[in-house]
Order: C-alpha cells, then sequence, then structure tokens
C-alpha cells in the first residue's frame, strides 16, 4: 500500500506581532506539536513572513495540508450596500474595489479580493495585497506547506458565530491580539456596517470598551440596545477545559463570548 500524499495536517496563524503552526503529525496518538515566533519589525506583514519561514525551519513541517488564518489587521473590508443589484462575482468584485478606492486610493489595483459567491443585502468584501499572498503562498510550498485555503479571521470567526447569529439583530465583535472588529447584522439587511480598531503597545485592549460604545452611538444604538456575540481568538493551542474563558469587561451589554482556537481552523 502506498503512503498517503499527505503525511500532516498543519493550522497557521500570522498576525503583526506573533505567528504560529499547529502540526499534527500522523501516527498513533501524535500529540499536536505548537510552535509560535514572535514577528520583529516594523514592517508588518513582510515582517510576519519572515517569522513564518523561521518557524517552519524550526518545526521542519513534511509535506503537510495546511489551513492558514490571517489577522483581520492584514486584511482590507469593505461592505457592499445591496449585492442583489450586481450580476455576478465579477460585478461584485469591481463594485467593492471601488468602495475601497475611495478610502484607500489606487492601491487597491495590486488587492486580490474575495466576495461571497451568494449576493445578499449588506454583505462583506475582504481584499489582501496580491504580492504578499502570493510570497506567502510561495513560502508556505518550500517550507513544506501545501496551503489549501488562506481566510481572514473574520470569516473564521463569523461561520463559529452564525449559530447565535442568524435570524437576530446582533452585533459580532471578533477580537485578537492585535485588534478588534466590530460588526453590525441585521437578519434582514445583513451586514450593515463594520469598524476596526488596532491595538499596539501604547493604546492596547483598554481602549475596546469606550471604542465599543462609539461605535453603537454611530449607528444611533445604545450598548443594551442588541445582544452582543463576542468570538475572541485564543491562538492555535487548544483552550483547557478546566480554565474557563474570562469574558470581556462590558457593562451594559448583553454579551456571550466564544473561544476560538486553532482546533476550529
Amino acid at each position: 500500500m502506498s503512503r498517503p500524499p499527505w503525511r500532516e495536517q498543519a493550522a497557521v496563524w500570522l498576525a503583526p506581532s506573533q505567528v504560529g503552526l499547529a502540526l499534527h503529525r500522523r501516527g498513533w496518538r501524535r500529540p499536536v506539536a505548537h510552535h509560535q515566533q514572535a514577528v520583529d519589525g516594523p514592517d508588518g506583514a513582510d515582517a510576519a513572513l519572515r517569522a513564518l519561514a523561521q518557524l517552519a525551519t524550526t518545526a521542519a513541517p513534511r509535506r503537510a495540508h495546511a489551513r492558514i488564518v490571517v489577522s483581520n489587521r492584514f486584511v482590507r473590508t469593505t461592505l457592499l450596500p445591496d449585492a442583489r443589484v450586481l450580476r455576478g462575482t465579477a460585478e461584485r468584485r469591481v463594485a467593492a474595489r471601488e468602495l475601497l478606492r475611495g478610502v484607500h486610493g489606487d492601491t487597491v489595483d495590486g488587492w486580490d479580493l474575495a466576495v461571497d459567491g451568494t449576493a445578499g443585502p449588506g454583505m462583506p468584501a475582504a481584499a489582501l495585497d496580491t504580492g504578499w499572498l502570493q510570497r506567502l503562498q510561495q513560502q508556505a510550498l518550500q517550507a513544506g506547506l501545501r496551503a489549501v485555503s488562506v481566510r481572514p479571521l473574520l470569516a473564521l470567526a463569523a461561520a463559529q458565530a452564525w449559530p447565535r447569529l442568524a435570524g437576530r439583530h446582533a452585533w459580532l465583535l471578533v477580537t485578537e491580539a492585535d485588534g478588534a472588529l466590530l460588526a453590525r447584522i441585521d437578519p434582514a439587511q445583513g451586514w450593515q456596517s463594520l469598524r476596526a480598531l488596532p491595538f499596539d503597545a501604547m493604546q492596547g485592549p483598554d481602549a475596546l470598551a469606550p471604542w465599543l460604545a462609539r461605535c453603537a452611538l454611530l449607528d444611533g444604538l445604545e450598548p443594551a440596545d442588541l445582544p452582543l456575540v463576542h468570538v475572541a481568538w485564543q491562538g492555535l493551542a487548544p483552550a483547557d477545559p478546566l480554565v474557563p474563558l474570562a469574558p470581556l469587561e462590558l457593562t451594559g451589554w448583553q454579551a456571550h463570548t466564544i473561544a476560538l482556537t486553532g482546533a476550529d481552523i
């Protein structure tokens, strides 16, 4: 019997402050090996690629079947008000690119865009720098990773939270070590707003509560008006079932917290 073409499974995380790799080697009761590397350098996304190369050298994956998740800080997002009036994915990509152009200028011509294949009201679109994405895929191959998917954290978090969001008018909050995203989702009108808050050494997550309150006011709401589903990215290592996830201190919000780890990739 020939050996299976994919001998290992890998989950990869890239963020401005840290990259990680969880490697599941095939074999009887082989434990998952978790590796992480701090990102050193002011150039953000490029520094993360260099850190990933160093990490892969240490982890030494062997033709691992990989799923890659990138920080929301590396992704540019926008909302299409109503994709139902657009004919097909190509028109939705053009519309999303023009919305992003109004904010970021002509640099959007060098971005790779992804939109939902099913048209709907208020739908998000995401973009990554095309050159950076190609370098990520090339580096993954050189490191022994066979990347079958590259997704932003927002997509992974929304899928995890959807059972609690479907059919409800609610907030979706996604947090990670480097920032937060807040979306308001309406069952009839789709995604109605999407705002980002970067974390840095000077600001930190202490700014989260006042920022959330400002976002609610910008949408003409008070915090208690809608339930909030908080998806907290915990990193690639599995959560300890004996240690409960500490919820955010969000006075006045109807908040429910979901832990997201590498096991969910």
